[in-house]
């Protein structure tokens, strides 16, 4: 945070994020002329299309609370970084967005509001509302720091026709990763007969989530030490990295970081590709094929994905925490998410289980696999140094699934570092 602000562009934008979250609060007194309680949403940077479902949400919402000022300050570029230097300055928003990944980084900087008081004591919702897992996803350390928005995990799309042309029998729920490996192997093909694989059957899955299909953990319960050098840990790693070093059928790095998997898909040239539901919004636009959804293989371990969903979230600082948890209560259930349910899907229970979504117009035909893959969703690792750990082990992991070294060399490299950054994050924590 020191050397944030030491940043020589760091004091002009605080001054102008000051001044517009002033302007926009009435200096954060917190409370309106004409005596209302204001309640300021900091909304992440989102595409036009998305800009559009959002709009008629906020009308509604204060058309059904005239009793609340509501305010929206839309945040461009970096999110969490300005709302970061918006804390320092104590002007934060009332209410922030939050992904399950960042939730150890602004309980640890005491930056939110537990809601769990506001929670038990409501008339309007109660923690049966919500799948389970979500609110799991957006619990630290026993307290619940955000009610969850959309239900986004790990998912498998697939190009259907891609799979009818090669003989592959489309995925089911029984799919180990023996079936997909055999299946990708079919799909992955020189299509011009130049020599080169130009089409392949999936794009690379997240490699943690192979960590916990074979039984294995990134760090132990403790959060003090990486665990990644363990059998099991280390056998889902290798498979992981010989999808593309060993077997080729996952496009290299390279590849990906030029054109996306999204555009690989788009374009036809991975048969599988690994996303969250959201996609869905892009894939309509950009794909002239039928593609559908499906479950993730299981390995040894089971069948696990993260947890890529987004709450919304009280800030400590807020003026007007009752008013603001009216706010994040009202969006994330039905009377908010039904203005959502083309491009998501809700953490609401009764409205992802509905006809509105499981019937909702365009593609993928089977939605209801989005909410079947909340029974075995996992919250990303919980760790306030999430990044900088991620940091350290994907430069190393990187290589390996290059071929350029072993998993086990490049995890030699990599876990003395993670347990380093691990050591001064407890010894910061104990002073």
């Amino acid at each position: 945070m020191r050397k944030l602000f030491r940043s020589p562009w760091m004091i002009p934008l605080v001054m102008l994020l000051f001044l517009g979250v002033a302007f926009l609060t009435g200096r954060r007194t917190g409370v309106s002329k004409d005596g209302r309680p204001i309640v300021v949403y900091a909304h992440p940077p989102c595409g036009p299309e998305l800009m559009k479902l959002y709009r008629p949400i906020w009308k509604e919402f204060r058309r059904t609370h005239p009793d609340i000022d509501f305010r929206v300050l839309h945040i461009t570029g970096k999110y969490e970084d300005k709302i970061k230097v918006m804390f320092a300055g104590n002007v934060a928003p009332d209410v922030i967005f939050m992904y399950p990944k960042a939730l150890p980084t602004w309980a640890d900087m005491d930056a939110l509001e537990p809601l769990d008081g506001y929670l038990d004591k409501s008339e309007k919702v109660n923690r049966d509302d919500y799948f389970p897992s979500m609110l799991e996803a957006f619990t630290y350390n026993g307290k619940l720091y955000g009610l969850p928005k959309d239900a986004s995990a790990t998912i498998m799309f697939y190009n259907v026709g891609m799979f009818k042309k090669y003989g592959v029998a489309k995925p089911n729920p029984d799919w180990t990763w023996q079936d997909m490996l055999k299946a990708a192997k079919t799909l992955t093909r020189d299509t011009d007969g130049d020599g080169r694989i130009d089409q392949w059957g999936l794009t690379s899955p997240d490699w943690w989530e192979f960590v916990w299909q074979f039984g294995g953990r990134v760090l132990d319960e403790t959060g003090s030490r990486c665990t990644l050098l363990e059998p099991k840990a280390l056998v889902g790693l290798e498979f992981w990295a010989e999808l593309r070093c060993k077997y080729r059928v996952t496009p290299s790095p390279a590849t990906l970081s030029n054109l996306g998997g999204n555009r690989l898909f788009s374009l036809g040239r991975v048969g599988i590709y690994f996303s969250i539901y959201p996609a869905v919004s892009s894939l309509r636009r950009e794909c002239d094929f039928q593609w559908d959804i499906a479950h993730v293989p299981a390995g040894p371990g089971g069948r696990a994905v993260t947890s890529l969903g987004s709450a919304m979230a009280v800030t400590c600082q807020s003026r007007n925490k009752a008013a603001a948890f009216e706010w994040v209560r009202w969006m994330t259930q039905r009377t908010g998410m039904i203005g959502l349910t083309s491009v998501e899907n809700p953490s609401c229970l009764k409205l992802a289980k509905s006809r509105d979504f499981l019937d909702s117009p365009g593609l993928p035909p089977t939605k209801k696999v989005a909410v079947e893959t909340l029974k075995y969703v996992r919250p990303p690792m919980r760790h306030p140094k999430h990044d900088e750990i991620m940091d350290a082990l994907n430069a190393e992991l990187n290589r390996a699934q290059m071929g350029k070294i072993t998993v086990r060399e490049a995890l030699e490299h990599a876990v003395p570092k993670v347990n380093r950054i691990l050591q001064r994050h407890l010894k910061r924590k104990s002073k």
